[in-house]
Parts: C-alpha cells; sequence; structure tokens
C-alpha cells in the first residue's frame, strides 16, 4: 500500500495519519474524502490552524492582563488536548509555546502566593489586635473590614494557606462568639432588671392602702430600692419610671374625657342633619387639640373635622368650576367630584415626592430643621389620606 507523504502527517490507503511528536506515535485522524489527497490534507492543515489561532489569542490575552493566574488551568487544558487534537502541523511549536507561558504563569502565581502568605500572615496579626478592642461597634466595623480583605486576597503558599485560613477564621468565630455571649448576657441581665423595676412599681401601687409614718418610711425604703436596680434601656426605663413615680405620689387615674356627644354632632353634620359651621368645628378642634390623652372618640372627631372641612372646600371648587353644578344629576356630580379630589390627591402627591427627595438637604447641628421636614412629610401624608378616605364617601353616596 502507497504511503504519500504530506507536512507533518502522511496518507496511507484512504486514511490521514498525524506524524508522530515528542513521544507521541503516528495517529490515525481521518480519512480521504473524495479521494482528493489535496483536499483533504487542507482540512486537517485548516484544523489545526485553527488550534494555533485559539492558543495565540489566549497567550496574546496573558500578555494584556495583570491578572495572568487566572489563565493557567487554560493552558493546562489547550496542553493536555493537543496529542488528541486532529489536525496536520507543528504540535511540537504548539506545545513549546503553551509551555513557555504556562511557566511564566506559575512563576508569577508563585510569586503572588508568597506575598500573599506575608498579606495573610500580618492581617491575622492584625486581627489578633482588633479583636482585643471593648469597644463592639468599633471591634465589628474593624472585623467586617478585615474579613473582606482576606477574602479579596488570593491563596497563600500551598503548604501554608490551609493553616493561615484555619487561625483566621478562628480567630473571627472566637470573636464573633464572645459578641452573642456577651449580648445575650447584657439581655439575660436587662430583662432581671426589668423584673426588679416591675416588681417595685406593683409595691408602689401598695402605698394607696398605707398613710403617715408608715407611707412616708415605705416610700423612702422604694425609692432606695429603685436607685440600687441599675440601668436598663430608655424605652423600658422611662414608663417604668413614670409608673413608679405616679404610684408615690399618690395620683388616681384620670378616666378620658368623654366626646360621644361631640361625635354624635360632628356625624350629623356629615349626613346633613345639622348645617356645616366651620367657625363652630375650629372651636372644636382647639378643644380637642389641648387634650393631651390618647382617645378612640377624640381621635374619630379629629379625623371627621378634617374631611368635613375638606368636604366643604371641594363643595366651594365644584361650584366655581361648574356654574350649573347644583343642576346637574347625580351621577355627573359624582364624577365631578372625584375628578377634583383626585386632582387635589396628585398634587398633594407631587408636594410630598419633592418634600421626601429635598429631605436630605434639610439639616441642623441640633436636629431641629430634620424633625420640621419630617413633621412636614407627615402632614403631607395625613393630607393624602383625607382626601382618600373622602373618595369613599363619594362612591358611598355620603358626599
Amino acid at each position: 500500500m502507497d504511503i504519500i507523504q504530506v507536512p507533518f502527517g502522511f496518507i496511507k490507503g484512504d486514511k490521514v495519519f498525524q506524524s508522530g511528536w515528542d513521544g507521541n506515535p503516528d495517529r490515525e485522524i481521518g480519512e480521504v474524502r473524495d479521494e482528493d489527497h489535496e483536499k483533504s490534507t487542507q482540512f486537517f492543515q485548516e484544523r489545526f490552524s485553527d488550534l494555533e489561532k485559539k492558543i495565540t489569542e489566549v497567550t496574546e490575552k496573558i500578555d494584556a492582563t495583570e491578572n495572568k493566574g487566572s489563565f493557567l488551568m487554560k493552558l493546562v487544558h489547550l496542553r493536555e488536548h493537543l496529542p488528541q487534537h486532529d489536525g496536520l502541523g507543528d504540535y511540537q511549536a504548539l506545545q513549546d509555546k503553551i509551555l513557555q507561558y504556562e511557566s511564566l504563569v506559575r512563576d508569577i502565581i508563585q510569586k503572588n502566593r508568597v506575598r500573599n502568605t506575608e498579606i495573610k500572615s500580618a492581617l491575622i496579626e492584625e486581627a489578633k489586635q482588633i479583636v482585643e478592642i471593648i469597644n463592639w461597634k468599633e471591634a465589628t466595623e474593624k472585623v467586617n473590614d478585615i474579613k473582606g480583605r482576606w477574602i479579596k486576597t488570593g491563596s497563600a503558599e500551598e503548604d501554608k494557606n490551609e493553616q493561615l485560613e484555619t487561625s483566621f477564621w478562628d480567630i473571627i468565630k472566637e470573636f464573633f462568639d464572645r459578641k452573642k455571649q456577651f449580648f445575650e448576657d447584657k439581655q439575660k441581665l436587662t430583662d432581671h432588671r426589668k423584673r426588679q423595676y416591675e416588681e417595685l412599681v406593683e409595691e408602689a401601687k401598695k402605698l394607696a392602702d398605707i398613710h403617715g409614718q408608715e407611707r412616708f418610711n415605705k416610700v423612702k425604703a422604694l425609692k432606695e430600692q429603685w436607685k440600687e436596680v441599675g440601668g436598663i434601656p430608655a424605652e423600658f426605663y422611662k414608663p417604668l419610671n413614670n409608673q413608679f413615680n405616679l404610684q408615690l405620689k399618690g395620683k388616681r387615674f384620670i378616666p378620658p374625657t368623654d366626646y360621644s356627644e361631640t361625635l354624635k354632632r360632628l356625624i350629623a353634620i356629615k349626613k346633613g342633619n345639622e348645617s356645616f359651621n366651620k367657625e363652630e368645628l375650629d372651636k372644636t378642634k382647639k378643644v380637642l387639640f389641648r387634650d393631651r390623652s390618647r382617645n378612640q372618640e377624640k381621635q374619630q372627631c379629629l379625623e371627621l373635622i378634617q374631611l368635613l372641612n375638606e368636604r366643604e372646600f371641594v363643595k366651594k371648587l365644584s361650584l366655581k368650576r361648574f356654574p350649573d353644578f347644583s343642576k346637574l344629576d347625580l351621577e355627573k356630580k359624582k364624577t365631578i367630584r372625584k375628578g377634583i379630589i383626585n386632582d387635589l390627591i396628585s398634587r398633594d402627591r407631587e408636594d410630598l415626592k419633592i418634600y421626601e427627595e429635598n429631605s436630605a438637604n434639610f439639616s441642623s447641628p441640633d436636629g431641629k430643621m430634620n424633625k420640621m421636614v419630617e413633621s412636614k412629610i407627615r402632614g403631607q401624608k395625613r393630607k393624602i389620606e383625607v382626601k382618600s378616605k373622602l373618595l369613599e364617601w363619594v362612591d358611598s353616596g355620603e358626599f
């Protein structure tokens, strides 16, 4: 059987072979197509060219990037793939090129790992110092920062990496374990002290049945015990302290003001059984605001006054925009009122958006400006709620 030599291979019968290289034996890589030796040879040469181009692209990327270590496995894969690649060309030259770059990358990786070993060793020493900080907030911020720097640092030298990782994360874990235990103990102490304060409040309630010198002595003793309990968060302490002092002073429970009659009158105005009088409503509103107690009927009265005032405003606006409003049918009136209310809500929402967007610009060292802006935002939201409720009145026929 005749053998036809071609560059980097040969044709034997109807089979195409790649010549052995670097210890790899001759290898069948395909068949002759349509008995055309030249076209078949060209096909396998082009396959080699495609691989050569792919390897060149990888090496150019390595030359252009700083993170050369990320290409190591790509180079290894290409090198290991060479003996199985079906093509005709100088595979030895390709392997030499890959090995050259692989050596370069491995050297860079090794140097980086030496540097990373030094960085991680320094970070461990820094972590040891941080976890000794007494201020938990400051220490936690610094620990989270050093964790981020550790994660961004690549692997250390292979024989030291595992030990470094274990040492670092043991320090971090111990820190968070101690922090957790501290706050659990702190919570237990808070709960214990809170119970002591509650017990003293209950003891103070018994003063109602004690008088004279006995009461004086008991009050004095309770005050001394109160001072010895210790600190708890203000959110718990303030209401307990208020209750305690109230009992010591002998104040009695004051029942909330009865606003049931005021509420009935406002409902009558809403239903049209009584005429709307803005001056009278303003007087009622002032009385309600002077009362600092929390009262459900009081809140209902305030809401009704807002709604009645808003309803009257929409009525006047309807007549102003539509002079013949009173002659229109019920459905047409509803449509107009809803349109006006929706326009007002849209305007309020635009104002609210502006307040919220600009809220960051309103600030003062004493915080007064922030509170004023926050109050303005709450008031704007309340306007939208009232008008939305008024829309419900329109739909239900109450307006």
